[in-house]
């Protein structure tokens, strides 16, 4: 009786043990936005997104940027949600260090993950002006901003 108890008890401390951060996430959805004539270069967005999927929690990153405004919207496991409003702001506060001249917002919100991706394959396709780019933009922060 003593052997299962302390075997699951290893199982346990090797379960919460594992380093998040380390290992990086392979199964996230990350799309990299082609920064080549493209109305804007989307190289911040690009760059957030990668150094963003190292996070095991994430499950999907969607992010487009103006020239002085970045917007990211990831998706989390939801187990992990319970820790949701402090791992947002650890995010945000880690964006706004590697990007100290841009204005970044991070949303946790399902609406704003789905008007990034729509705005996303806008860019992909390229369909957007410049012009029509930081409009679509401004109008996703401040949805971001109306829910919180």
């Amino acid at each position: 009786m003593k052997s299962i108890v302390f075997i699951s008890f290893a199982l346990l401390l090797v379960g919460c043990g594992t380093n998040s951060e380390s290992q990086g996430n392979n199964d996230i959805e990350l799309n990299q936005i082609s920064t080549t004539s493209n109305a804007i270069d989307q190289e911040p967005a690009n760059q957030a997104k990668e150094y963003l999927s190292k996070y095991e929690e994430i499950t999907s990153i969607k992010a487009v940027n103006t020239s002085k405004k970045l917007m990211i919207a990831i998706e989390i496991q939801h187990h992990e949600r319970f820790g949701l409003a402090n791992f947002r702001e650890e995010r945000k506060k880690e964006m706004k260090e590697k990007f100290p001249n841009m204005e970044v917002d991070i949303s946790t919100d399902k609406k704003i993950i789905l008007e990034l991706e729509r705005l996303e394959k806008a860019l992909e396709s390229k369909k957007v002006s410049k012009k029509e780019l930081e409009k679509a933009l401004d109008k996703i922060i401040s949805l971001s901003k109306e829910q919180t």
